[in-house]
């Protein structure tokens, strides 16, 4: 078998090895993955961006994120508490369908 038609002979490639870097270990991310890490969109990486919550970096061409800066980002995340936002658009309704009834 020659060495190209051995499964793992693309391993020794760069585009591989980086594949297998953990994300953590980057110094930098694309905006799809960092998007898909932080469970966000991209537009919301760039939203992070402009409010000064996220550095991205221009480099080669392409904007990439500031892995570092992502990871502050995640853990400055709140604790999610369950509100009842149900009630809260119950209510409204209610209000908007009453005053229509009075006019």
């Amino acid at each position: 078998m020659a060495r190209t038609d051995h499964p793992r002979s693309n391993l020794s490639s760069p585009a591989a090895l980086a594949g297998s870097t953990p994300w953590r270990e980057r110094a930098f991310l694309s905006l799809k993955i960092a998007a898909e890490v932080s469970g966000v969109s991209i537009t919301t990486l760039y939203r992070f961006s402009d409010a000064g919550r996220l550095k991205l970096r221009d480099f080669g061409g392409r904007t990439l994120v500031d892995t570092q800066s992502l990871i502050v980002l995640i853990n400055s995340a709140k604790d999610w508490t369950p509100r009842d936002r149900g009630s809260e658009a119950r209510a409204k309704r209610k209000e908007v369908a009453a005053a229509g009834l009075r006019s």
